[in-house]
């Protein structure tokens, strides 16, 4: 197929390069996760672009690269000089000119500040225009689009510019898919964008000289657990005292007592019975494991009241996750009252260590897990009475657990493997939309990934130059694909073969469904499209 040689325009503040000093021009254009950087290999003969040359290049100047074929010499990036560096042999003198574009300006600034009650396109737009002073506007049409999301509320403290657009351009959704994209455009404007909302023109019909596809499972993830905020209680009534079901006695006996209580209308009761000291009530419950690293342990604990050296032991015990492996702490003692509140706090922070803690609660007997709490025991033994003891406990209950969901995908783990991911995203309120985001999450990274790399030196883009984030067609019918690719590009002129080879590196990926998170939003206050973050 024949084209046109490549044309290349280069400015680097007042000076012009022309195309027979350029040895080599790179120019990779990526978006979103990293920004456009370029290189020029250039001519330096008699010191020209050397300090003190006829045509000096510094760090510090701006420019522009123009790639193209015939009359189409389209803008490629606008840049910023970052790096130069001198090769020299007593026969040859070269220049290297690097650096990337007007989008470093969004690594030079950090944030100290918080959003309540924005829009993604009202934060978004006030780092640009605060932070890192770019151009948001083409031909009076706004270049950042709005979003669905409203932050209830973002606290920042000396954080990048770019890690704040990063998590709004991965947390706003649009139409149902959660995903946004940025970019800094040739013209050296800042586009902010929904995923997979623009394509390229260009047809790369016949003009694919070479290829690479991949597939691999390296991120795919088939068991997802996701825990949202720590604002759950443990049952959801808050007592597991008002009904027996669930409870064992392994020592004495258990009933329901509608005479003694601290709250409700019951109280569970255990009564040794009377007979040889020493007197024992040990009862437990189990329940689906919980992750308790962070939460507290309440009950409302009565008993005989404290006489020095008559008991034994009174202590609670979490299985953690069975009745060997377990996390022990001592019940409240009390001369005075007879209903004493007992009140954890549960997770690594709170455990007794003589040497680095001893002031934690909490012993570890075996080898417990706070990840995997699983049951609650009572065990109180008085070593000198021969009468009935019995005990009392009411109000039972955690609080401030993480709201949590677990989803899998058996077929992906029968193809695959079990590949776990695990995550906490602060802005979820409730199991349901934990479940719901990894539904969401699950349908995403249950299959391989796909990723094409192309190659070509024939590809004539006229006057709409292929950009990075950009949808373009591939269709490979050796490796069956026909599909739409997003894609990150790098352009090489070369001038010593005189070539424009462009090289793709395509990925495709599943949307990351909105319609799963905010499927309640209607009916709900915490899904009203509002998200919560902080990063300090």
């Amino acid at each position: 197929m024949s084209v046109e040689i490549p044309k290349l325009a280069v400015v680097l503040g007042s000076i012009t390069p022309p195309q027979g000093d350029v040895i080599e021009a790179r120019v990779h254009l990526g978006a979103t996760k990293e920004v456009s950087s370029w290189e020029l290999l250039l001519q330096n003969w008699d010191k020209k672009y050397s300090p003190g040359g006829t045509s000096p290049i510094n760090v510090g100047m701006d420019g522009s690269i123009s790639i193209g074929r015939g009359t189409n010499v389209p803008q490629i990036i606008t840049l910023h000089v970052e790096s130069i560096k001198c090769e020299s042999t007593p026969t040859e003198n070269y220049l290297r000119v690097s650096g990337r574009c007007w989008g470093e300006r969004l690594f030079r600034r950090v944030v100290t500040k918080t959003y309540e009650n924005k829009k993604g396109e009202e934060i978004v737009k006030d780092l640009i225009d605060y932070y890192v002073g770019l151009s948001h506007v083409r031909d009076s049409t706004e270049l950042i689009e709005n979003t669905d999301t409203t932050y209830t509320k973002l606290e920042y403290e000396n954080t990048p510019v770019f890690d704040i657009l990063k998590y709004i351009a991965g947390s706003a959704d649009k139409a149902g898919v959660i995903g946004f994209d940025f970019r800094v455009a040739p013209d050296a404007k800042f586009e902010f964008f929904a995923r997979n909302s623009k394509s390229s023109s260009v047809s790369l019909t016949d003009k694919i000289e070479q290829s690479e596809y991949r597939k691999d499972i390296f991120g795919v993830r088939n068991k997802i657990t996701i825990y949202g905020y720590a604002d759950r209680a443990l049952p959801s009534d808050k007592d597991w005292a008002e009904s027996l079901t669930g409870w064992v006695a392994l020592n004495g006996t258990l009933s329901l007592d509608s005479a003694t209580f601290k709250v409700g209308v019951y109280s569970v009761m255990c009564s040794s019975g009377a007979g040889a000291a020493p007197r024992r009530c040990r009862f437990y419950r189990t329940f689906s494991a919980e992750n308790c690293k962070s939460g507290k342990l309440k009950v409302w604990y009565g008993s005989w009241t404290y006489q020095s050296g008559n008991w034994d032991w009174q202590v609670v015990r979490l299985y953690a996750p069975d009745s060997s492996n377990y996390f022990q702490a001592n019940l409240p003692y009390d001369n005075v009252v007879y209903w004493r509140l007992a009140d954890f706090l549960l997770g690594p922070n709170n455990e007794y260590d003589a040497n680095e803690n001893p002031n934690g609660a909490w012993t570890k007997i075996g080898n417990p897990d706070w990840k995997n709490v699983a049951g609650i025991e009572f065990d109180v033994q008085h070593k000198t009475t021969t009468e009935d003891m019995p005990i009392r406990i009411d109000g039972l209950f955690f609080e401030a657990l993480r709201y949590r969901s677990m989803q899998e995908d058996l077929g992906s783990q029968s193809l695959y493997g079990l590949r776990e991911l695990v995550d906490t995203d602060e802005e979820l309120y409730s199991d349901n939309e934990c479940m719901l985001r990894a539904k969401a999450i699950r349908a995403q990274l249950k299959d391989p990934a796909e990723y094409l790399t192309v190659r070509s030196t024939v590809i004539d883009y006229g006057t709409t130059p292929l950009l990075p984030a950009d949808k373009i067609h591939v269709t490979l019918p050796n490796e069956n694909v026909d599909a739409d690719f997003r894609m990150t590009v790098e352009y090489v002129v070369d001038a010593k073969t005189q070539t424009l080879e462009i090289t793709m590196e395509l990925g495709r990926e599943v949307p990351l469904l909105a319609d799963y998170l905010y499927a309640l939003r209607s009916k709900s206050d915490h899904m009203s499209r509002h998200k919560i973050a902080r990063l300090i």
